[in-house]
């Protein structure tokens, strides 16, 4: 998502009509000095600094861009004006209303095949397509546009002159959100078409904007300079001259990067297609080259990493968007394990996402014990009580051939193996009448348990607990937790 503070770090811009900023603000609010006015705002197009790499970086590797964002937002204009800038010849294409004939144009026989009739909207000689609201068009349209987007062909024929291409729609509801406008007819779009889109971004609002953006864009400053088409060629020529270098220096540390990225946006509900993490991967070098081009080096690489990830994401393009905290979470761990060996303890765990197989990992690895500590707590906290009554059984012998261990590693898991030990002398009360949950629980079920069994007794304890305390569990859950926990621990426990 845009980030308000970026927008708002623009007010030491200093901007007066089309002039250069003295700073640049990054996808993460940073700002570094700038020596030149920046492309895309000398096309005319105010506060979309923070996009300009991962723009760039899309027209030098011909990747197709995904625009989302609020109407009048100026999504179709920069499309335009990029196609103007680079000499292409272009379609605009309403995607709402759009045929697949008025692509391709009316087939008719020719000696005995098949060929279409080409008008100057057809596509046959296009180096430039923009699909505007391309989320309102028919399902059967976009299914046809999936090898458009990605192979550049069309009913299996070659499209040899295009080059690059566009798509740009309105925000689709967000699940347990309200939207700042609410587009009637506006549908998450397909996710497999979404998908063949390296690039998928977010553009600001006019409120989102810096105040001297917004002055500039109100004033109507919005004019291109004369010299911005040969600035926006000679950056595309030098970041297609600098991809060789990024993907030499960038190649290994992206994908380790990527894969612990993938691992963690995963385990926090937005998992990425084997297709998006390889172009993860490769979109890491691309921008890097872009911001280089530009001459807008990050103070560090890590911002470079960064901000790809948050260019890369096509969940805002189904209403799903990953929120900035869950994104900087699983991008400091992906960020730290790229920076390790592979060999280095510490990556594996970075990698898991697995509670259990955490602490498994913290007791495992040579660690320092505040570490270890640490990794437990966290671990065992992210149970749910069932679990961690359950797993405690298994853990607690476990934590002593550990040495070192703060208390605050052990405080949580002493505290639910306690009350485990003690579950037998638990006071449950049944209610008299109806139909109480508990009663099936100590009549049938839990009758059915070996109390000379440890698990049985683990089982029995635990299930005490939690009906003293009135909180409805299910048997099959505290057994599986069980087997979890004994596996996850490379316990011995399981009679």
């Amino acid at each position: 998502m845009w980030s308000r503070a970026a927008g708002e770090a623009g007010r030491d811009n200093e901007v007066s009509g089309a002039e250069a900023p003295r700073f640049r603000v990054s996808s993460r609010g940073e700002k570094t000095p700038m020596t030149r006015t920046p492309v895309l705002r000398a096309l005319g197009i105010a506060g979309w600094d923070a996009l300009e790499p991962a723009i760039l970086a899309a027209l030098a590797t011909e990747s197709p861009i995904l625009l989302v964002g609020a109407h009048g937002s100026a999504k179709t204009l920069l499309f335009a004006r990029l196609a103007e800038a680079l000499g292409l010849a272009f379609r605009h294409y309403n995607a709402s209303i759009l045929s697949f004939d008025d692509l391709l144009g009316y087939p008719v026989p020719q000696d005995g095949r098949l060929v279409y009739l080409e008008t100057p909207a057809t596509i046959w000689q296009a180096e430039a397509v923009l699909f505007d609201e391309v989320s309102r068009c028919r399902p059967e349209l976009q299914n046809k546009l999936f090898p458009l987007i990605h192979e550049r062909v069309a009913q299996g024929v070659p499209l040899a002159r295009l080059k690059h291409r566009w798509a740009a729609m309105n925000p689709p509801p967000r699940e347990g959100a309200r939207n700042a406008f609410e587009y009637e007819g506006a549908e998450p779009l397909d996710v497999a078409l979404a998908d063949r889109f390296p690039f998928v971004l977010e553009v600001p609002t006019l409120d989102q904007l810096g105040e001297e953006d917004r002055r500039a864009v109100l004033l109507g400053h919005g004019r291109p300079e004369a010299a911005a088409a040969r600035a926006l060629q000679e950056a595309v020529t030098a970041a297609k001259t600098l991809l060789g270098e990024a993907e030499r220096e960038l190649r290994e540390t992206a994908v380790e990067y990527t894969d612990v990225l993938a691992a963690q946006l995963g385990a926090a509900g937005h998992p990425l297609s084997t297709r998006r993490a390889v172009t993860l991967a490769r979109n890491i070098e691309s921008l890097r080259a872009a911001e280089r081009a530009l001459d807008v080096e990050p103070r560090n690489l890590e911002d470079s990493f960064y901000s790809a990830a948050r260019a890369s994401l096509p969940d805002a393009a189904w209403g799903r968007p990953v929120e900035g905290h869950v994104l900087l979470a699983a991008h400091r761990a992906a960020w730290e394990a790229a920076r390790l060996a592979r060999d280095a303890p510490e990556r594996a765990l970075l990698a898991e996402t697995d509670p259990l197989r955490r602490i498994a990992l913290a007791l495992r690895l040579d660690l320092p014990a505040a570490e270890a500590g640490a990794v437990i707590a966290d671990g065992f906290s992210a149970l749910s009580r069932p679990e961690r009554l359950v797993t405690s059984a298994v853990l607690f012998p476990r934590l002593g051939r550990k040495p070192g261990l703060p208390s605050s590693a052990l405080e949580a898991v002493a505290d639910a193996y306690a009350a485990v030990a003690r579950g037998g002398k638990q006071s449950v009360v049944v209610r008299q009448g109806g139909r109480d949950w508990k009663r099936e629980l100590l009549g049938t079920k839990l009758a059915k348990l070996d109390p000379k069994r440890r698990r049985d007794r683990v089982l029995q304890n635990a299930a005490a607990v939690l009906m003293a305390d009135d909180e409805r569990f299910e048997l099959e859950a505290l057994k599986a937790a069980w087997d979890r926990a004994c596996q996850a621990l490379e316990g011995d426990d399981r009679p």
